[in-house]
């Protein structure tokens, strides 16, 4: 008879992603990954070669889960909604986003970088977010110069999203309904791009009654 095998990769790439989520990178050794799990420690060095490797895979899993709710709104040159979505990603995969938007790869592979094949497959993805970020900046083409376009860009879709929701994010709480109108209120008050086009996308500014 064939074994079935009682533990999968992706019970111990989760189980990765929860303990850098709940303890920052060094909780997550392949001892502590495999307790999780619930398996012997000689489970997880059948499957990974090395920690380096199982947090190069939860790396690209996470962010190729961010990457598939962010792109297309960003290719449609849609920033604002772009950097909403980051809300219902954040809700809906709870470790995962804290595991990817606590943590940076400097400190996740300070040890040792991801085998070649993880990092071919995170410049997949960073290549392939950039081109829809670039996307996005070319369709809200005008009003100011590239450079400053693109700072705002990057400020508005990512940089203060991110920045709001971290308090919530590292003390695991539920991200509350304000997050979103703080959002709105920033594209609304600071548009990627000051013309035409930005005012047609953007809703104006709540009043103070509406918040």
């Amino acid at each position: 008879m064939v074994r079935t095998a009682l533990f999968s990769e992706a019970d111990f790439i989760d189980a990765a992603m929860v303990l850098v989520a709940e303890g920052g990178p060094n909780a997550a050794t392949m001892q502590a990954i495999a307790r999780r799990v619930g398996a012997p420690t000689g489970s997880i060095y059948h499957r990974f070669d090395s920690r380096a490797a199982v947090l190069g895979i939860a790396w690209n899993t996470a962010y190729a889960s961010f990457v598939d709710a962010l792109a297309p709104l960003l290719r449609q040159g849609r920033p604002r909604e772009a950097a909403l979505a980051i809300l219902p990603w954040s809700r809906e995969n709870g470790h995962r986003a804290r595991f990817l938007l606590l943590n940076e790869p400097v400190a996740l592979f300070e040890d040792s970088p991801p085998p070649a094949p993880q990092r071919a497959r995170l410049e997949e993805l960073e290549n392939g977010f950039d081109d829809a970020f670039q996307a996005c900046v070319a369709a809200c083409g005008d009003g100011t110069s590239d450079e400053e376009r693109v700072a705002r860009a990057k400020f508005l879709i990512f940089d203060a999203p991110i920045a709001i929701l971290r308090p919530h994010l590292s003390r695991g709480a539920p991200l509350p309904p304000y997050v979103e109108r703080m959002i709105a209120d920033l594209h609304a008050a600071m548009p990627v791009a000051a013309g035409p086009a930005a005012s047609a996308q953007l809703p104006p500014p709540m009043n103070r009654a509406d918040r």
